[in-house]
C-alpha cells in the first residue's frame, strides 16, 4: 500500500546537486519546490569536491527551508558498481546469505570495505534466480553522508541514480510496461543505458558522457576544462551531418562537428550495448529510446540519436505521473526535469510503490537503525519487566495477605496453645509435688522394714552369751559432739564425748530429729572376760550390707568401759560398751522425741 508522506529527495550527481521536496496530492505526489546546484570541476580539482558539495547542500537546505528534514539519498551511478548475479533456485529465506557470498566473489574490493543492497529480478533459466546486486565503498558512502548530516540533515535512505530513476520511468510511463525500451541518461562523467522491458532490467554505464564531450572540446580547441564546459553549454549543438553546419559560423560549425564526433562514440556504444542484451539476456531490441540527464540538453541530441540508432528517441519525463506546486517555474523545469529522473524515483521508492528498493546504508544509519531495533525490544523488556514486577506486587500483596491471615491464624493458635501451655504447667507442677510425695512415701515403704532386717541381721551374726544389747537407737552424726572423728563419705564424725569426772564415758548429744539417720547406735553388756568376743562381733556386725564396713572398723568405733554409775555398777563381772555403726545410706526416719534429752 503506498505511503504518500512529504519527501525530501537529493541526488549528488558528478557535476551536479539536486534537491526536491514532494507533498502528498491526492493519490500520488505533487513537486512541491526544487533546486539544482552546478558544481564545474576540473578533473585535476576533484580533491576538492566534498567542499563543494557540502557547500551546494547547505544552499539548498536553505533555498527549499528543509533544516533538519529526513532526506533520501542518491548517489551517482559512476560511484557504485552493479552486478548481474544468476542463484540456483533456493528459499528465499536463504538468498541473503547467497547474495552476500556471491557479492564477496564479484567486487573487487574485501566485503568489509563495501555496503550491498539487492534487489531480486524474477527467474530466469532453469529456475534461476536473476538478482541485481548494487554495491559501493563503505568509505566513499559514508563520506557523501558526512557531507549531508553535516547540513542539519537526517538520512532516510541512499539509493543510486539508476535504479532511482528505473522507478520514475515506471511510475511516469506505465504504457510502456511491455515493451522494449532503452533509457539513456547522459551525466557529467557517464552514459547510464538502463533496458526495460516486462520484468526484464539490464544496465551499462559508459564513459561517453558530458565530461567526455568537454574534453574532446578542450582538446580540439586548445583550451581549459572550464572554458571548453561554458563554451558547449553557451553555443554548442550536435551537427546532423549532410551541410547541417554549411550556415553556421566557422567556430560553432567546427564545435558542433566536435560535439558529433563525441556523441558517435556515446551512439557507439550504445549499439554495442543493445547489441550485447540481446545476444546475451535474450532480450529483444528496443523499440522505443528515451533521453534524460544534463547531457541531453544539447540542441538536436534527440535528432542525432533517432539517426543513429534507427529507432524513435525522445526526452524522458520523470514526473510525467506528479503533479506540479503551484511555486514551481514551469518554464524552467521543462529543461530541468530531465535532471530531475533520480530525486522523482526517490519520492517513489519512499512511497514504496517503486519496482525496485535498494537501501545503501551508511555506518552512521546503520548504528541508528540498529537501535531504533532495539528499542521495540527495550520497550517490550521495560514492560514485561513492568509487568513483572507488577506481577510480583500483586503476588507479593497475595502472599502478604496470605501470610497475614496464617500470622493471625497462628497468633490465635499461639494463644491457644499459650492457655494450654499454663495448663500443662500447672499440672506438671502438681504432677511434680505428687511425684515427690510418692517418691517420699515409695522411700517410708522401702524402709518400713529397714530396722527390722538390721536387727535379724545383727542377731544373725551378734548373738553370744558373752554379751547382750540393751539399747537399738537409730542416729544422725552428722553435727554430733562425740570424742572422735572419723572421715566418712565427706562427713565428720564424733563418737564419743571425753570422759565424765566419775571415769564414764557420757554420749554426745545427738541432733535433732528431723535430720535423716545414718548410723545406728548400740548399748550393751559384756562378761568382762569377752571384751575380744564382743570386738569380734563388731567387726561381723559392720560387715553387714547395711553400714559402712570401711568407716565402721576404724578404731573407737566400739568402746567397751566399766560399769557406769547405773544399777548394775557393783558387778564387776560385767562392762558396759557403745558401739556406733555407720549407715551405708541414709533413712529418712524420725528422731523420738524421748531422745532429745537423753544424755
Amino acid at each position: 500500500m503506498a505511503e504518500y508522506k512529504t519527501t525530501v529527495a537529493l541526488e549528488i550527481g558528478a557535476q551536479s546537486v539536486t534537491m526536491g521536496v514532494f507533498t502528498p496530492a491526492g493519490k500520488g505526489y505533487a513537486l512541491s519546490r526544487y533546486a539544482r546546484k552546478d558544481i564545474l570541476l576540473d578533473p585535476v580539482e576533484e580533491g576538492m569536491r566534498m567542499d563543494y558539495v557540502s557547500n551546494a547542500i547547505s544552499e539548498l537546505v536553505t533555498e527549499l527551508k528543509v533544516k533538519g528534514s529526513d532526506v533520501r539519498n542518491v548517489v551517482s551511478g559512476q560511484q557504485v558498481f552493479m552486478r548481474f548475479i544468476k542463484l540456483p533456485a533456493l528459499d528465499m529465506d536463504d538468498i541473503s546469505e547467497q547474495v552476500g557470498y556471491e557479492a564477496q566473489q564479484h567486487i573487487p574490493f574485501p566485503i568489509e570495505d563495501i555496503v550491498y543492497s539487492y534487489q531480486v529480478l524474477g527467474e530466469r533459466e532453469a529456475g534461476e534466480q536473476e538478482v541485481l546486486l548494487v554495491a559501493i565503498k563503505k568509505d566513499v558512502l559514508d563520506n557523501l553522508n558526512a557531507q549531508v548530516e553535516g547540513n542539519n540533515l537526517r538520512t532516510r535512505s541512499v539509493d543510486c541514480s539508476i535504479t532511482s530513476l528505473y522507478n520514475a520511468y515506471r511510475i511516469s510511463y506505465p504504457e510502456d510496461a511491455e515493451d522494449s525500451v532503452i533509457i539513456l541518461d547522459i551525466g557529467a562523467k557517464t552514459t547510464d543505458i538502463i533496458f526495460a522491458e516486462g520484468d526484464r532490467f539490464f544496465t551499462r554505464s559508459v564513459t561517453a558522457a558530458g565530461s567526455f564531450i568537454t574534453n574532446t572540446i578542450a582538446r580540439e580547441f586548445n583550451m581549459s576544462f572550464r572554458d571548453a564546459e561554458k563554451l558547449k553549454l553557451e553555443s554548442g549543438l550536435v551537427s546532423l551531418g549532410n551541410g547541417f553546419t554549411d550556415n553556421l559560423p566557422e567556430q560553432d560549425a567546427a564545435l558542433a562537428t566536435t560535439i558529433r564526433n563525441a556523441m558517435s562514440r556515446l551512439s557507439s556504444e550504445v549499439q554495442r550495448t543493445i547489441n550485447h542484451y540481446r545476444a546475451q539476456y535474450k532480450g529483444s531490441a528496443p523499440t522505443k529510446a528515451y533521453i534524460c540527464g544534463g547531457g541531453a540538453k544539447l540542441p538536436y541530441a534527440v535528432e542525432f540519436l533517432q539517426s543513429a540508432l534507427n529507432i524513435p528517441v525522445e526526452y524522458l519525463n520523470p514526473l510525467h505521473a506528479f503533479s506540479i506546486g503551484s511555486k514551481v517555474d514551469t518554464e524552467a523545469l521543462d529543461m530541468d526535469a530531465l535532471c530531475l529522473g533520480p530525486v522523482a524515483g526517490a519520492a517513489v521508492t519512499g512511497a514504496k510503490v517503486g519496482a525496485f528498493s535498494i537501501d545503501l546504508v551508511p555506518t552512521s544509519v546503520g548504528k541508528d537503525r540498529a537501535e531504533l531495533q532495539m528499542l521495540p525490544k527495550i520497550i517490550t523488556g521495560g514492560i514485561v519487566a513492568v509487568l513483572g514486577a507488577c506481577g510480583f506486587i500483586f503476588l507479593t500483596n497475595s502472599e502478604l495477605k496470605k501470610a497475614e491471615q496464617e500470622l493471625q491464624t497462628a497468633t490465635k493458635q499461639v494463644k491457644e496453645l499459650e492457655t494450654h501451655s499454663s495448663a500443662v504447667a500447672k499440672a506438671e507442677t502438681n504432677y511434680n509435688e505428687k511425684y515427690a510425695e510418692f517418691e517420699s512415701l515409695a522411700t517410708l515403704y522401702t524402709q518400713r522394714t529397714a530396722y527390722t532386717d538390721i536387727i535379724r541381721g545383727i542377731a544373725e551374726v551378734g548373738t553370744s552369751y558373752k554379751f547382750w544389747f540393751s539399747q537399738f537407737e537409730p542416729v544422725s552424726t552428722q553435727d554430733p559432739i562425740l570424742d572422735q572423728t572419723i572421715e566418712s563419705s565427706g562427713r565428720h564424725t564424733r563418737l564419743f564425748a571425753p570422759s565424765a569426772a566419775n571415769g564414764v564415758p557420757s554420749l554426745g548429744q545427738l541432733n535433732p530429729a528431723e535430720q535423716n539417720i545414718n548410723a545406728i547406735y548400740i548399748k550393751g553388756y559384756c562378761l568382762a572376760s569377752e571384751e575380744n568376743a564382743l570386738r569380734s562381733a563388731y567387726e561381723n556386725i559392720a560387715k553387714l550390707k547395711f553400714f559402712d564396713s570401711e568407716v565402721a572398723n576404724k578404731d573407737r568405733h566400739v568402746q567397751i568401759i566399766n560399769n557406769d554409775n547405773s544399777a548394775n555398777a557393783s558387778l564387776d563381772y560385767l562392762k558396759t560398751f557403745h558401739m556406733i555403726l555407720p549407715l551405708s545410706e541414709e533413712y529418712q526416719l524420725s528422731i523420738p522425741e524421748y531422745r532429745k534429752n537423753d544424755e
